[in-house]
C-alpha cells in the first residue's frame, strides 16, 4: 500500500522526523481542549494542490490528512506545507491519496504541532476538538524530545457521533454516524462501522429492538430485538491493526417507540484518534480514547466504540493499561436493550524499546527507521 507516515515499508520517506521543536515546550496546567489550524480538504492522489481553507495555515507547517468518512475513510497520510494562498495548500510532496469532501464523504486536513518538550501534568486533561461532521476528532503533535503524561490525554466520546432521538413520528430508528456516512433513518443495518437503528414501533404493533453498537477494532453487538422486532446490527470492524488505516469509533444506533408512551434512548459516541509522534514517551497517567454509553430507558441505545491511538517513539515507559481504548456499553431497556459498541486499536511504531501493557493489547512493531532530523539528515 502506498503510504507516507513514518514507516519503514512507506513508499515515499518521511524526511522529518519527529519535527524540528519550532512550537517549544507544550505543558499542560490546567485542563485544555487543542485548538488545531484545521479545514475540510479535497485533493488527488498524484497532485500537489490540497483545497483547504484556515487562514493560520502558513509555509513551513507538518500536516496530517484525513479522510474521516465516505470512500477511503480512513486512508491518511504526512505532509508539509510549501506555500498558502487562500483555499489552497500546496503540499511538499504529491498526495498519496485522493480525498473528498462532498456528500457522505468527508476529509479533513490539521496541523501537528512541532513541539520540544510536551507534559501534561498530573490531574489535568488535555482533550481533543470534537468531531463536528467536518472536522475534529482528532488530537495530534510531534514532540523532538520527551513527552510526559502524568495526567490525562482524552479523545473519548469524540469520534463518530451516537444517534440522537428523533421526537413526534414513528419510523425514527436512526443509524450511528460510521465510516459510511452520517446518521441514516429508518436503517436496522450497520452504517459503516456505525452502529444500525433497531425497529420501532409501528402503528401500535410492538416491533422492537435495541440500538446497535459502534464498531472499530471488531465488530459492535446488535441491538437485542423484543416483541417480534428487529434490533440494530453493530457496526463493522474498521481500520487495520497497524493503524495504517485509522477510523473513529462508529457511533451507536437508537430507536423511538412513539404509541404506548415509551421512552426513546440515544446511541453512545465513539471514541476519536490520538497520534503522538515523541522520540521519547513515558506515560504514568492516562491515554484513552473510549467509546460512550448508550442512554438506558424503555429501549437501550447502542454503545459507542473505541477510537485508535498511534505512538510512534524511539523508547517508550507505558505502565499497565494507562491506554485505553475501551467499548461503550449498550443501554438497558425494559423492553430491549441496546448492543455494546466494539473496543478500538492501539498500535507503536518504536525503534529502542518499550515497555508496558494497554487494554486491549498494543500491536506493536519495531522500526529502525525512526529517528530523529538535524536538519534534513538523521541522527540515530
Amino acid at each position: 500500500m502506498a503510504q507516507r507516515q513514518f514507516r519503514s515499508d512507506d513508499t515515499s520517506k518521511w524526511t522529518y522526523g519527529f519535527g524540528n521543536g519550532a512550537d517549544g515546550d507544550l505543558t499542560i496546567s490546567s485542563d485544555t481542549t487543542e485548538a488545531p489550524i484545521d479545514s475540510s480538504c479535497s485533493g488527488t492522489a498524484g497532485e500537489t494542490s490540497l483545497s483547504a481553507t484556515n487562514a493560520s495555515f502558513a509555509a513551513g507547517q507538518l500536516i496530517l490528512i484525513h479522510q474521516t468518512r465516505g470512500t477511503g475513510a480512513g486512508s491518511w497520510e504526512l505532509n508539509r506545507i510549501l506555500s498558502y494562498t487562500a483555499g489552497t495548500i500546496t503540499t511538499s510532496y504529491p498526495l498519496i491519496n485522493t480525498y473528498t469532501d462532498s456528500g457522505a464523504s468527508q476529509a479533513q486536513v490539521r496541523v501537528m504541532k512541532q513541539y520540544n518538550n510536551v507534559t501534561i501534568d498530573s490531574g489535568k486533561t488535555y482533550t481533543g476538538k470534537a468531531w463536528d461532521g467536518n472536522v475534529g476528532g482528532i488530537l495530534a503533535f510531534f514532540a523532538k524530545g520527551t513527552t510526559t503524561v502524568t495526567g490525562n490525554i482524552s479523545t473519548s466520546g469524540k469520534g463518530f457521533l451516537g444517534a440522537t432521538l428523533f421526537n413526534g413520528s414513528s419510523g425514527a430508528n436512526y443509524t450511528g454516524e460510521g465510516t459510511a456516512g452520517a446518521s441514516v433513518n429508518g436503517q436496522s443495518g450497520a452504517n459503516g462501522n456505525g452502529g444500525g437503528g433497531g425497529d420501532n414501533e409501528v402503528s401500535g404493533q410492538p416491533q422492537r429492538g435495541g440500538g446497535g453498537g459502534g464498531g472499530n477494532g471488531t465488530a459492535g453487538t446488535t441491538g437485542t430485538p423484543a416483541s417480534g422486532g428487529v434490533g440494530g446490527t453493530g457496526g463493522a470492524a474498521a481500520g487495520v491493526a497497524a493503524l495504517t488505516t485509522a477510523v473513529f469509533g462508529g457511533g451507536g444506533g437508537d430507536v423511538q417507540k412513539t404509541f404506548d408512551g415509551g421512552s426513546s434512548d440515544v446511541g453512545g459516541n465513539g471514541g476519536g484518534m490520538i497520534f503522538i509522534f515523541g522520540k521519547n514517551i513515558t506515560i504514568t497517567g492516562t491515554i484513552s480514547t473510549s467509546g460512550l454509553n448508550g442512554a438506558s430507558g424503555s429501549i437501550g441505545g447502542g454503545g459507542g466504540a473505541g477510537g485508535s491511538v498511534l505512538l510512534k517513539t524511539q523508547i517508550g515507559t507505558f505502565g499497565t493499561n494507562l491506554i485505553t481504548v475501551s467499548a461503550g456499553v449498550g443501554g438497558n431497556g425494559n423492553v430491549a436493550s441496546g448492543g455494546a459498541g466494539s473496543v478500538g486499536r492501539i498500535h507503536l511504531d518504536y525503534k529502542t524499546s518499550y515497555t508496558g501493557t494497554t487494554d486491549p493489547t498494543i500491536d506493536a512493531t519495531q522500526d529502525a527507521t525512526l529517528y530523529q532530523q538535524v536538519g534534513f539528515l538523521p541522527f540515530l
